[in-house]
């Protein structure tokens, strides 16, 4: 027997909202039940007790997470949710979802095509070829990492702190030159084109000395 799926739209940003309520109304065997603001009381938990599916933006369920944990993740065990996000918080999705949770990448202008929701919702994750070449030469670049030497892991540490080869050489007691040679082979070995590109992967993923680390000794 034909059974429609019931959807609530949780979002604070009405331009996701009207271009997630525009494909929604294109499903006859989707019925939408409401769009609601998630943070504003207890409405969240509510209205996903009448709902078989959440369409929820990153944003806010990472908010949830942060102020109402325990009731959010009771509410997200009883509903199907797809998250819409952008692939600069996949990271802080994927490490707290839950599995019943899909993800959807946000495209342009808002637009969400049906096609991809539809994927979403079956566990697969739509991504454009540049965002796939980023995350697996990231993923080779980090296991890289792991087969560099100790000089060469301290440098790229105070690569991604911003330091010049002069204050690198001060913080680490190497010569200058030494330094130098290290940075080249840094950048050489992880295959990027510059030393500000070695400084965002360093950074980027936590590769970076503390503050107390990096302060440099007067001269």
């Amino acid at each position: 027997m034909f059974t429609s799926r019931r959807v609530l739209i949780a979002s604070r940003k009405s331009d996701l909202a009207w271009a997630l309520h525009h494909e929604v109304m294109r499903l006859t065997q989707w019925k939408l039940i409401g769009i609601i603001d998630p943070r504003v009381g207890d409405s969240f938990d509510h209205a996903c007790a009448m709902a078989d599916l959440v369409l929820i933006e990153a944003d806010d369920l990472i908010w949830l997470w942060d102020n109402r944990l325990d009731e959010t993740q009771n509410t997200l065990s009883t509903v199907h949710a797809v998250v819409i996000l952008s692939d600069q918080q996949m990271l802080d999705i994927v490490s707290r979802a839950q599995r019943n949770c899909g993800l959807l990448l946000r495209q342009k202008f808002g637009d969400v095509p049906i096609d991809l929701l539809e994927l979403a919702i079956k566990g697969y994750m739509s991504i454009s070829g540049a965002l796939l070449h980023r995350l697996i030469a990231n993923r080779l670049r980090l296991d890289i990492v792991g087969s560099l030497s100790p000089e060469e892991l301290r440098v790229l540490a105070y690569i991604g702190a911003a330091l010049s080869n002069r204050h690198i050489a001060q913080r680490s007691g190497l010569a200058e030159s030494r330094v130098k040679t290290l940075v080249h082979l840094v950048t050489h070995k992880l295959r990027m084109q510059n030393r500000t590109a070695v400084a965002v992967f360093a950074s980027e993923n936590g590769l970076v000395p503390t503050k107390s680390e990096v302060a440099i000794p007067l001269s």
